[in-house]
């Protein structure tokens, strides 16, 4: 049931819109657009341009853009292996997963994503969205925003991914791709899509297909006092991905357009593991070790995911300015079903639980925006209503089917978030070379909770607050090929969704429970950066970054005693420490001319980073940021052979260690580099090309040291309680693929 204050949000949305439109539709008269629109559509090329440099941006906020064509040739299957490559971005996922990016090294809960400029519903809680399911194939280009204007989402703490779609306005024509990708088994994809544009129509349509099939192994070994606990795991995940988009567009009249544009992505996956469990003991330190039980598990995953995205923009331009107004919808859907079976050695696996999860997430915006230029002043205001709604459910199963009446770990709860966001914007050109933007922007948000526990108790739950979030950039364009910036910017993190629950749950030893009054982490943050482009083919950048924030949203852990039994309470909290985050941001591209090879290129891309908090468990102890690696590179060249239309080049990319602290556990993470090569031939004056590739050429492990301390201590005692060794390792991928045109 909406309240009545959710009421009054709506209805104020609606009617400042309502005023926006009729104060544009009164002013001056429309503007004429120009009529040779179609006279700047591409045909669609089957090859990518040869683009080996990031765009050449002249916004005042820093921000990276790279055109899909950027990444083609090493055939990334989806937005994941895109990111891979470009400055700042780590991934801490399973070996040869690309699915959580992490900007600046930080969680993936400080990056955030944007589809086409709007947030879109994901599986985790904390709003991070899984890129790895976008196809590659469907993206025009991407943004990296390394500090925000007023005029999008202030949640991006560590920076903000702009996933842009491609669109009919852009081509004309139609391109298909075919392909294999080898990783021990044989997996296909393909793809097709359509573009066009009339006097009043552009339209665009594609359709992705990918299959993929990852498997990974990993052996580890756990100790704790004169017990030992050695497992072998195989890890298999085969997925489908299948991708719908379209963009239809109609140019109502000179000044106004009217956009639709629809995207459905449909994901069904399998995930198996099968594991061997041997538990080991010893009468002492002095004696050897000794199987106690060698256990058989197996674990079934099934899931179905769905993301549907509609939205409807409406542009009119008058002799007063520029009016945008859009409404869109957003669903994501999960059902996921985790069976678990276990055995003896020599007997055979038998039911042991079941768990099963659906989420159900739907989020709607309205909103507006109004843009007025002169010859030295740009302003621009908006408003965005927002009505979200997620629904999150987890029950377990035992080995007869009924609902574990036993287990602790059922978890239900609901949400209803509502807000509104205004932003205003300023642009001066203080001089022809000399530019200064600042803006501001307010977000309300209104968020109900309803969470309950397995006994059907329910426990609701409620907050309102309101943030405001300056931003100021100034660019100083000092020539054709070098620019200055610098950023301040006030961003956001907000809690997970199940940090706010409060209902309290219990798995095994540990209990945890939400916290309602939790506060969003907020950072005031600093960019200086210096481009310099070397003609159209290379360019050189450097960037420093700072960020101190505030009220850090970690884990506590106490130790309880519920019923005579003992317990580890964990709980999300405000750390009250003030953290500090910087680094350094160096990226190049350039000819080879030096080495006599002007149609080759080379790019390396190298971020320094670091971090400062001091941890809610470890008392005095000063550390980085959970999770946040100390570097990432990237290295290659591409070499086009244009005698023989072919050109081939290779890729290398590696991050440094990191280590995650969940309150006495710290888990020391590090992986191997990877290596990626491509050759091409193309054929019929380019309108064919066949390409083969390799990704993870080196066969790259993922290394985990898990240990446990008592305290502060121990910790700088060198004395863990536990300590355990993780190797994880997954196969090359050799992929084929064929391109053309009709």
């Amino acid at each position: 049931m909406k309240t009545a204050s959710h009421t009054r949000l709506q209805t104020l949305t609606l009617s400042t819109i309502a005023s926006a439109v009729a104060l544009a539709l009164g002013s001056h008269g429309a503007i004429a657009q120009d009529q040779s629109r179609t006279s700047a559509v591409e045909n669609v090329q089957v090859l990518a341009k040869r683009v080996v440099k990031r765009n050449h941006v002249n916004s005042a906020s820093p921000k990276l853009v790279y055109d899909a064509d950027f990444f083609q040739r090493f055939e990334p299957i989806s937005v994941g292996d895109m990111l891979k490559r470009v400055p700042g971005v780590t991934f801490n996922s399973d070996v040869g997963e690309y699915d959580l990016p992490r900007l600046r090294g930080l969680d993936s809960r400080y990056t955030q994503v944007l589809i086409n400029g709007r947030r879109l519903p994901g599986e985790e809680n904390s709003g991070a969205i899984a890129v790895d399911r976008i196809p590659a194939e469907m993206v025009e280009k991407i943004e990296i925003i390394r500090s925000p204007s007023s005029d999008i989402s202030s949640q991006g703490i560590g920076g903000t991914l702009n996933i842009i779609l491609k669109d009919g306005a852009r081509h004309e024509g139609g391109i298909w791709r075919v392909g294999v990708v080898n990783m021990e088994e044989n997996r296909g994809s393909g793809f097709v899509g359509m573009s066009g544009v009339s006097d009043k129509i552009e339209y665009g349509f594609s359709v992705n297909v990918q299959e993929r099939y990852n498997p990974k192994n990993k052996v580890s070994s756990e100790l704790e006092e004169d017990e030992r606990e050695d497992v072998i795991e195989s890890d298999v995940r085969d997925s489908r991905d299948v991708a719908l988009a379209a963009d239809l567009a109609f140019q109502l009249n000179d000044a106004s357009k009217l956009r639709l544009n629809v995207l459905h992505i449909d994901t069904q996956r399998e995930e198996k593991e099968h594991t061997r469990v041997t538990a080991l003991e010893r009468a002492d330190s002095n004696s050897p070790y000794a199987i106690d039980e060698i256990v058989n598990e197996s674990q079934l995953e099934d899931i179905d995911q769905s993301n549907t995205s509609v939205g409807l923009d409406y542009e009119l331009k008058t002799a007063a300015g520029e009016l945008k107004v859009y409404v869109s919808s957003h669903q994501f859907k999960q059902d996921k079903r985790e069976t678990n079976f276990e055995a003896d050695l020599g007997d055979p696996l038998e039911l042991d639980e079941q768990e099963l999860t659906d989420i159900d997430d739907t989020e709607d915006r309205l909103g507006f925006s109004w843009k007025h230029e002169s010859a030295s002043f740009e302003s621009k205001f908006g408003m965005e209503y927002i009505n979200k709604t997620r629904d999150f459910n987890l029950k377990a199963l035992d080995d007869n089917g009924d609902l574990d009446d036993e287990s602790d770990e059922f978890a239900d709860f609901s949400v209803d978030d509502q807000g509104i966001n205004l932003f205003t914007s300023g642009n001066w050109k203080l001089r022809e070379d000399l530019e200064l933007e600042v803006g501001l922007r307010a977000e309300y948000r209104d968020i109900e909770i309803i969470g309950r526990d397995f006994n059907g108790s329910v426990t609701r739950s409620s907050d309102d607050s309101i943030d405001y979030n300056p931003s100021a950039h100034i660019r100083w364009h000092l020539n054709e090929q070098e620019q200055f910036r610098a950023s301040i910017a006030r961003t956001l993190r907000r809690p997970q969704f199940d940090q706010l629950n409060p209902v309290e749950l219990t798995i095994d030893d540990e209990k945890f429970r939400g916290n309602s009054d939790l506060d969003p982490e907020s950072a005031i943050g600093l960019d200086l950066g210096y481009d310099h482009f070397i003609a159209d083919s290379g360019v050189i950048g450097i960037n420093f970054f700072y960020r101190e924030v505030e009220d850090l949203i970690e884990y506590s852990q106490t130790d309880i005693t519920v019923g005579g039994a003992d317990f580890e309470l964990r709980q999300a909290i405000n750390n009250r420490n003030t953290g500090k985050i910087m680094g350094v941001e160096l990226d190049f591209s350039a000819a080879m001319t030096l080495v006599n090879m002007p149609t080759a290129q080379a790019f390396f891309n190298l971020t320094l980073l670091d971090s400062e908090v001091e941890d809610d468990y470890f008392t005095g102890l000063k550390r980085r940021f959970s999770g946040q690696a100390k570097y990432v590179y990237n290295l290659g060249f591409e070499h086009e052979l244009e005698a023989l239309q072919a050109s081939y080049g290779a890729s290398y990319q590696q991050q440094g260690d990191s280590e995650e602290f969940e309150g006495n556990e710290i888990n020391r993470i590090s992986y191997d580099g990877n290596l990626e090569i491509f050759i091409e031939k193309r054929f019929d004056k380019g309108n064919y090309a066949v390409r083969l590739s390799g990704q993870n050429l080196l066969d790259a492990e993922k290394n985990e040291l898990i240990r446990k301390y008592d305290d502060t201590a121990a910790l700088r005692a060198g004395q863990f309680e536990s300590t355990e060794t993780e190797i994880e390792d997954t196969s090359p991928a050799i992929l084929l693929t064929l391109r053309g045109s009709f």
